[in-house]
């Protein structure tokens, strides 16, 4: 008996990729006595494709963080260019990019739902010209995001630019 679990320990270290064990050992000591994972996005990407796929990582990261047992508390801001992609309608976009926008706000309404804080920045608005009442309605103006990532920042969330 004692020789079938060498044998079957034996098979494991020889045949199990290294890259299994040595990928989840970096995150569990990552994540070691965590129980909540806090992080604020810092979106400011210049296209609708390439904020469609930061809203994936962030799902990526929710699902992965979430699988390890821990609360997930995530706050996303929207700045610069990319706060012509939270906006209703395509105004604000070239043509072209309605399709990804699309999936922005697909991405937006899920995050609400599962307890994602989206933030947009005033700043960010007045200075490309974007009417206030022109973002959708999952997210939230916030009069200068400089003083929400700091304020996260003192309550213990990363920074995560993006």
């Amino acid at each position: 008996m004692l020789y079938r679990i060498y044998f079957v320990l034996l098979c494991v270290v020889l045949f199990v990729p290294q890259s299994v064990f040595s990928e989840n050992q970096r995150d569990l000591q990552a994540l070691t006595n965590l129980s909540e994972l806090k992080v604020y996005f810092d979106v400011k990407a210049d296209s609708a494709a390439k904020v469609e796929k930061r809203m994936q990582w962030i799902q990526d990261t929710y699902n992965q963080a979430t699988q390890q047992g821990l609360k997930a508390s995530f706050v996303i801001g929207f700045r610069s260019h990319a706060s012509f992609f939270v906006t209703k309608g395509d105004d604000y976009i070239d043509e072209g990019e309605g399709a990804n926008k699309e999936k922005i706000e697909n991405w937006l309404r899920h995050f609400q739902k599962i307890g994602i804080v989206l933030e947009q920045c005033n700043l960010s608005a007045e200075l490309f010209e974007i009417d206030l009442e022109d973002f959708l309605p999952e997210v939230r103006v916030v009069k200068n995001s400089f003083v929400s990532i700091a304020g996260y920042q003192n309550r213990g969330y990363a920074y995560v630019p993006m």
